[in-house]
């Protein structure tokens, strides 16, 4: 988002000038509150020109004559924001605001850069301060929305979106997040959970007819600023939900691309087949390991140009590997059209996005037509419900025998776990869980899912294995935004008393670990427990690296079939459940008996080599690719 800047008085460019150059000079007084007003509306002209450089220069001319000038702070905020300098911006909003207490403008920028810094707590607070200062302000009580929203209470959000359509009916965004609203990140009970789809469909009908009724020159703007993310962890099949709400994303990004003038590509033939992939994860991140870092390593380059289009921000060492395998490597772009035309340009044969629904540039992205081949994988297990979607690469060790009714897409399956996964040879730092209170001789049980893959329709089942393995811990991991972690406990919390157990004598909910601590406490584990219902990729592969035993719970989707397809991979189907009950006694068993865990453990080390740079995946995505692109015989 742009952050709102704060105006006052005009001068005259000559009046600029001469001001600016004395500052630079030095020779203005060091506290000046009326040379300090000069060189902040010199800043505000030279920011309205694209100066921008030269306007951050003006503002800090501006503090250096009045270091309290609150709006020098906030539209100096505004531009190193701008830069993705967001710690020196949140140190001047904070500035901006202690200087001038009501000031509207420097509460609600504060709070948007907290909401975007995941500091929801604090993020809602400004929003509200800002809301007290100006109740008017249709656009803060939509950024309170997305707060409210990232801290699980989505009551709330809906609550604020509504009450920003009752200052702007106009809105689309706000409309766009009270649809996405219905379907709450942590659901509370059972029945929360159940009536949720159905809120959505209502509230996404009413949002199509709206667009489809007013068709807003700028719909377009509104599609990835929220997405149904939360809905892929209702074990449902969301087909016809996702298909309508991919019908609308691509109707208004359609009208983009018409009104741009950016044509769909035509397919080129001949040469080697152009393939671009785009993500904002090439760097050392759950889809790039699991998935996408395979296709960039074993594409034949000969046959495959290869084109990157990297919309993150992240560079690390996996980032330089991506660039150096890549024909072309294009990051830095910082606007979606930019990345639109970008991918056009390339004139590519077809086109793969690792995961849709995850980050809103490739959510709108993938909403175009930019290749006659396009293609999506399961970084976000779930369909795109695209119609710009030709194609869903997934895996025949995944998917059940009646996967395809689950896709809008045509269903591709490549073979076995249909990627090429390397063994991530973490070094493993031992960790002592008697700091979170988990007293020696205690049994381990490693619940680590994020908090919201755990859905209440389960909680019993976790309450019965902890009333039989006791004395023992099911450890939980407080993941960001804590908001969710805390909304997972609350519900547990009360499952534990309903069942008559004592909560902290059964769990225990400890912080989020890095890789290498992380490692070392799997180690320490009995038992690692997949999450039912929407299961753990590379958490599973993890597990089967460090030797851990799991048991798994295979269900219904894609989703809720990692680690029983793992398992299935290696012939360890004994230790997949397909019910609550046998999940139940799978876990009980291996946790009670030593000699299950110690055997599986053996198993998993002497069974496990296959799972690691099976090279044959990417290469059977390789051929598809140019089968389906026509370029099987060049």
């Amino acid at each position: 988002m742009t952050a709102r800047a704060a105006t006052s008085g005009v001068l005259t460019e000559r009046a600029w000038m001469f001001d600016w150059i004395h500052s630079l000079l030095g020779s203005s007084p060091k506290s000046d509150p009326r040379l300090a007003d000069e060189q902040f509306q010199l800043g505000n002209a030279l920011r309205e020109r694209g100066r921008s450089e030269e306007s951050a220069q003006a503002y800090r001319a501006a503090l250096r004559a009045d270091p309290a000038h609150a709006d020098a702070h906030n539209n100096l905020a505004g531009l190193l924001r701008d830069r993705g300098r967001l710690d020196e911006a949140l140190s001047h909003y904070r500035r901006a605001v202690r200087e001038r207490p009501g000031f509207a403008v420097g509460w609600f920028n504060l709070g948007t850069l907290l909401r975007d810094l995941g500091q929801l707590d604090e993020a809602v607070d400004a929003l509200q301060r800002s809301l007290e200062l100006d109740p008017t302000q249709a656009d803060a009580r939509y950024w309170l929305g997305n707060a409210l929203m990232g801290r699980g209470d989505a009551q709330g959000a809906a609550a604020a979106y509504r009450a920003a359509l009752v200052q702007d009916p106009r809105f689309l965004r706000a409309r766009w997040g009270l649809a996405m609203a219905q379907i709450p990140p942590i659901a509370m009970t059972q029945t929360e959970a159940q009536v949720a789809p159905e809120r959505f469909a209502s509230e996404l009908d009413e949002l199509a007819t709206w667009c489809r009724t007013h068709r807003p020159s700028d719909g377009h703007a509104a599609v990835g600023a929220q997405q149904p993310y939360y809905l892929a962890y209702l074990e449902r099949c969301n087909r016809d939900l996702m298909s309508q709400y991919g019908t609308l994303c691509a109707e208004l990004m359609e009208a983009w691309q018409k009104q741009a003038g950016l044509a769909p590509v035509q397919a080129r033939g001949g040469g080697k087949c152009r393939v671009g992939v785009v993500s904002s994860h090439f760097n050392n991140h759950s889809v790039w390991n699991a998935i996408a870092r395979g296709w960039v390593e074993h594409f034949d380059r000969s046959r495959i140009e290869l084109h990157l289009f990297y919309t993150g921000t992240l560079h690390d060492a996996e980032t330089a590997f991506a660039a150096q395998r890549a024909a072309q490597f294009h990051a830095g772009l910082r606007d979606w059209s930019a990345w639109a035309r970008a991918i056009a340009d390339s004139r590519l044969d077809a086109l793969v996005f690792p995961e849709v629904g995850m980050d809103s540039v490739t959510a709108k992205l993938a909403a175009l037509r930019l290749a006659p081949v396009q293609v999506a994988s399961w970084g976000h297990p779930e369909t795109t419900g695209l119609p710009t979607i030709d194609h869903y690469v997934s895996a025949h060790g995944l998917e059940p025998a009646d996967a395809q009714q689950h896709y809008r897409e045509r269903l591709v399956l490549l073979p076995r776990l249909g990627c090429c996964y390397r063994r991530v040879d973490t070094a493993t730092k031992r960790v002592d869980p008697a700091r979170w209170g988990i007293a020696p001789g205690t049994r381990m049980l490693l619940c680590p899912g994020t908090p919201f893959k755990y859905a209440p329709l389960h909680d019993r089942s976790l309450v019965e294995i902890a009333r039989r393995t006791a004395p023992s811990r099911l450890v939980f991991f407080r993941a960001r935004p804590e908001a969710l972690s805390l909304r997972l406990e609350q519900r547990l919390r009360a499952a534990f008393s309903a069942a008559g157990l004592d909560f902290a004598a059964h769990v225990a909910f400890i912080p989020w670990q890095d890789p290498a601590h992380f490692f070392g406490l799997m180690t320490q584990a009995d038992v690692l427990l997949d999450s039912p219902g929407f299961s753990g990729f590379n958490t599973a592969m993890q597990a089967v690296e460090c030797g851990v035993p799991i048991v798994a719970y295979q269900g219904a989707f894609l989703r809720g079939r990692f680690a029983s397809g793992i398992l299935r991979q290696m012939g360890l189907d004994r230790w997949v459940a397909e019910s609550d009950a046998g999940y139940v006694e799978r876990a009980v068993s291996l946790c009670m008996q030593r000699s299950e865990r110690e055997t599986l453990r053996d198993q998993l080390i002497a069974r496990r080599q296959p799972l690691f740079s099976d090279v044959l995946a990417a290469r059977a995505l390789q051929d598809w690719l140019l089968g389906v692109a026509g370029h099987a015989n060049h």
